[in-house]
C-alpha cells in the first residue's frame, strides 16, 4: 500500500503544483478566491479516490473503510510536503514579492467582508493588526500551516475513504 499511496502522493504534488503555477500566471491572486480553492478540493478528493479505486482493484475489489483512510492520508501527506516545498520555493526564489502582493489582498477582502457585515472601524482595525498574514509565507509560517493542514487532510481521508472503501459480499445459503 506505501508504494502506491506514495506514487500517488507524488501524482497528487505535481497535479497541485501545476494548478497552483498555472494561477500564479494567470493571475497570483486567484490563489485567495474561495471558489479557486474549493475547486482544488474536488479535484484532490477526486483524484485520491480515484487512486484509492484504483489500488483497491489491485487488492482483489474490496477494500475496508481503515484501509481506504490509511491509504487516502498517505497520498494526502506525501502531496502536501511536496506542495508546501513549493511553496516555500514560490515564495522565496520564484517570486519574493507574491506574499506581500497576496497579504494586501487578504487584508482588503478582510475588509470589504466586515464593512459588509457592518462592522465598526475599530472592530476593521483590530482585525487588520490580527491578521499576521506575511508571517504565514516564511518557511516557518509554511511549515506551521501544513501542521495545520494535516487536521484538514484528516476530514478529507475520511472522505475518500468512504469512497474507496467495499466490503466483500456476505452470502447467505
Amino acid at each position: 500500500m506505501k508504494d502506491h499511496a506514495l506514487k500517488s502522493g507524488v501524482i497528487l504534488g505535481v497535479v497541485g503544483i501545476l494548478i497552483s503555477l498555472t494561477a500564479y500566471i494567470i493571475d497570483p491572486l486567484l490563489m485567495i478566491k474561495w471558489w479557486f480553492s474549493l475547486s482544488s478540493l474536488v479535484i484532490f478528493i477526486g483524484l485520491v479516490s480515484y487512486f484509492g479505486i484504483q489500488y483497491r482493484e489491485i487488492l482483489g475489489g474490496f477494500v475496508s473503510f481503515k484501509i481506504g483512510y490509511i491509504y487516502s492520508i498517505i497520498t494526502f501527506v506525501f502531496a502536501g510536503l511536496i506542495g508546501t516545498a513549493f511553496n516555500i520555493l514560490l515564495f522565496h526564489v520564484i517570486d519574493p514579492d507574491l506574499p506581500q502582493l497576496i497579504s494586501e489582498a487578504i487584508i482588503e477582502q478582510t475588509v470589504e467582508m466586515m464593512e459588509g457585515f457592518g462592522a465598526n472601524q475599530e472592530i476593521i482595525d483590530q482585525a487588520i493588526e490580527d491578521a499576521d498574514t506575511p508571517a504565514t509565507f516564511t518557511v516557518i509560517g509554511q511549515i506551521k500551516s501544513f501542521g495545520m493542514v494535516l487536521i484538514f487532510y484528516t476530514l478529507m481521508s475520511l472522505i475518500s475513504g468512504a469512497i474507496i472503501k467495499r466490503k466483500v459480499p456476505e452470502f447467505s445459503e
